[in-house]
Parts: C-alpha cells; sequence; structure tokens
C-alpha cells in the first residue's frame, strides 16, 4: 500500500490577485509563507517520506519549509509542474475573458477540450504526472510527498476516481491544502482527505481563485 500526501503550494499574490500564473515562478506572498510555515508542522503526522515537488518557486518555499522540519529529501519533477498556459500567463482573468472570451467560457464549461493558447491541455497535465507516479512507485516507498499545484491535483484525481477530465470543475483545492490517497499494488485508490486546511488555523473557509 503507497500513501500519498497531495499538498498545493501557498498562496501567492498572483493567487490574490487573480492573474493566471501556470508555469511563470512566482514566489510566494507573506501570508503562502505562512501558510507554509503551518503546513511545515504536519511532517511529525506524517513520519517518514519524500517530497515529489514542482521545480517552481512557489512549490520549491513550500517544500523546504517541511523538508526542514520533518528532514525530508526533495526530489523535483517537471512532470508535477502547473499546466502551462501559454498567452493566458501574466494576464487578470479579466483580460483573459475580454482577449480570449470562446476558449475562456469553454474553459469553464468543457475544460477537457480547452489547449490553451502556445500551452497545454489538461490530458498533456495528466499524462505527465502520472509519469511521475510511476516513479514513485518504482522508488518503493510506502509514503510520498507530492508538493505541486492545483492543475495537477485535480487530474491526478480523476485519474484515481475514474473520472473524465470534463469533471475538472468538481473539486477545488486552497492554498497549502493537504489531500490523502492511498493507492494498493493493483493501483485501486482510496481518498481518505480532500482538500484539508484545518492546520492553516482559518476553520473551513475557501477563498476563491478565478486564475485557476
Amino acid at each position: 500500500m503507497l500513501r500519498y500526501y497531495l499538498m498545493r503550494h501557498g498562496e501567492t499574490t498572483w493567487n490574490a490577485k487573480d492573474v493566471f500564473q501556470g508555469k511563470q515562478d512566482t514566489p510566494l506572498s507573506e501570508k503562502g509563507l505562512l501558510q507554509a510555515e503551518l503546513t511545515a508542522n504536519l511532517a511529525s503526522r506524517i513520519g517518514k517520506a519524500r517530497i515529489w515537488c514542482s521545480p517552481l518557486k512557489r512549490a520549491l518555499q513550500t517544500a523546504k519549509l517541511l523538508a526542514e522540519r520533518g528532514g525530508y529529501e526533495i526530489l523535483t519533477e517537471k512532470g508535477l509542474m502547473e499546466i502551462d498556459h501559454g498567452k493566458w500567463e501574466r494576464l487578470h482573468v479579466e483580460e483573459v475573458k475580454r482577449l480570449y472570451p470562446e476558449s475562456f467560457e469553454m474553459w469553464h464549461k468543457e475544460p477537457d477540450k480547452v489547449v490553451m493558447p502556445d500551452g497545454e491541455s489538461l490530458r498533456d497535465v495528466q499524462e505527465r504526472a502520472l509519469r511521475v507516479l510511476t516513479k514513485i512507485r518504482e522508488s518503493g516507498e510506502e509514503q510520498a510527498i507530492i508538493m505541486t499545484h492545483d492543475a495537477v491535483i485535480k487530474c491526478l484525481l480523476c485519474h484515481w476516481l475514474e473520472l473524465p477530465l470534463s469533471k475538472y470543475w468538481s473539486f477545488k483545492f486552497s492554498n497549502c491544502s493537504v489531500s490523502i490517497v492511498e493507492e494498493d499494488d493493483k493501483g485501486k485508490a482510496v481518498i481518505l482527505l480532500l482538500d484539508d486546511v484545518c492546520h492553516l488555523e482559518q476553520g473551513w473557509t475557501w477563498p476563491e481563485q478565478k486564475s485557476v
């Protein structure tokens, strides 16, 4: 049995301002750093593991605080990077809505049919993330922490739950949220926890982010 701890990075200023980030290498905001520090407290509850991390700064900053607390090794994997939003990146959600009205509308109604202009599709994201899962399984570990991004987590959950990528918007993952999935030797998964933010000491609140 392999247990995955899926974690989304802490908040960035672009998250707060509803600006599309994608593969832009944005750092954590002051709030994001505080979220990462609180998330690091979970190390004592997780135990032995390694961190498989997106190479983007916002994910690495979050992972490093957790690694320091738990003595974890960090392995960076490009397959865990955020979806490439292409020409949408650096634009506010309202600018994207104005400049790309048809694809923006489709993104929210039929996300599985969208290929970002000069970017990726959800299928692209899912396929590269699944290649990382294969590496984790082959490592022989019993636990793995995956520090990644909103789109990657949603695509992985669609895989584990055998859902089409059209169900992408059925999930919502807050910054520094934790989800836990257990997978048996045959790849069958059980979801133990989803989008937990109790460690952030903010209660059950989920701020809306329109640019993800």
